[in-house]
């Protein structure tokens, strides 16, 4: 009985030790911890869409109508290939006509020429045969231009983007019959809000592109013009072109339209008062008793330590610039810090 009684005492014992040990080990909460850096680069990523550094609308010189169009859109097309063409019956009856009169003019001068050296007509009936050569040439060239004006051929490597007209249509002259892009070169554009726009003047900026089409494939990019002005109250249009060797266009067929992710970083160490120091963004709170921005610095003891601090700027969309209230290798709590009270003891799980 006594034995029995005594193996009880030592469970209840055993027991209560656990429970206290539980409670004291639950008593101290875990938590992420991150280091103060100190940096001067800022990391914003944007949504961009692709452009044609070169399109063109293709219009013929001359009116009529189309023959032959033997492209589609889409297709991609060699400098120097035939577009489209139109009938060339009536220019070339006018052609016929104006090379005859040409000829006969040209003649006539010639026999003028002769018989002026031999004083066997007036100087007045010699210049009047040559202006009727300089007129006869004219138009003689005029239409020699119209019957090669009646095939219209690409100006340089690209795609046809769309077709305006179709195959038998008739058309006037200046109205554009399809646009051609050139998709080998092309460029990326998107707008920065203004309040970032000081990124741009950066020491160094690094641009690194990943299109929607092709996930997980970037790029380089270098920057190539932006506004200073926004046009319409949006932000600022900024135009980027990739300069990446990897950019293989027989593999990356990247066409006018795409869209795609735009990742800048900036070194702005020289637009930057000294002493900025680099925090993650989830560290910052407001402190509602006081009414001040703060974070909680880890101490060696593992317990916790408001600090009242002043943002500088977001610098990326997980991390801020912080100017006033922390220095470099120190280290702030990263999650939950508003369920932290000051003074409390932590226990870091990094």
């Amino acid at each position: 009985m006594k034995k029995g009684l005594l193996f009880i005492a030592v469970l209840a014992v055993l027991v209560s030790c656990e429970q206290k040990n539980e409670q004291s080990s639950k008593s101290i909460r875990p938590v992420k911890t991150g280091i103060v850096e100190s940096n001067s680069k800022i990391i914003k990523d944007f949504s961009g869409i692709v452009e044609a550094v070169e399109f063109v609308k293709l219009a013929f010189r001359v009116s009529g109508q189309i023959i032959d169009l033997p492209v589609i859109e889409g297709q991609k097309v060699k400098k120097g290939q035939l577009i489209a063409e139109i009938d060339t019956r009536d220019l070339a009856l006018q052609y016929a006509a104006d090379k005859s009169a040409y000829e006969t003019a040209t003649a006539q001068l010639e026999r003028n020429k002769r018989l002026l050296s031999k004083q066997a007509i007036s100087l007045q009936d010699y210049e009047i045969s040559e202006s009727t050569y300089q007129k006869a040439k004219s138009a003689y060239e005029l239409s020699a231009n119209n019957m090669r004006d009646a095939r219209l051929y690409a100006p340089f490597d690209g795609s046809i983007e769309k077709k305006i007209a179709e195959n038998f249509q008739r058309v006037s002259s200046g109205v554009p019959v399809v646009q051609l892009v050139n998709t080998n070169n092309l460029r990326i554009k998107f707008v920065i809000p203004d309040n970032y726009f000081y990124l741009l003047r950066a020491d160094s900026l690094n641009f690194k592109v990943e299109f929607d089409t092709y996930k997980g494939n970037i790029f380089n990019a270098k920057l190539e013009e932006f506004l200073e002005i926004s046009t319409d109250g949006a932000g600022l249009p900024v135009t980027i072109t990739i300069d990446d060797p990897a950019f293989n266009k027989a593999v990356y067929d990247v066409k006018p339209g795409f869209t795609c992710s735009i990742n800048l970083e900036a070194n702005i160490n020289s637009l930057l008062p000294e002493g900025l120091t680099i925090i993650p963004l989830s560290a910052i709170f407001e402190d509602t008793t006081i009414n001040k921005t703060c974070v909680w610095i880890l101490k060696q003891d593992n317990t916790v330590e408001r600090r009242i601090v002043k943002v500088f700027s977001p610098s990326r969309e997980s991390q801020a610039l912080i100017s006033e209230g922390l220095q470099p290798g120190e280290e702030v709590i990263t999650a939950g810090v508003y369920q932290i009270t000051n003074g409390e003891t932590v226990k870091p799980i990094n």
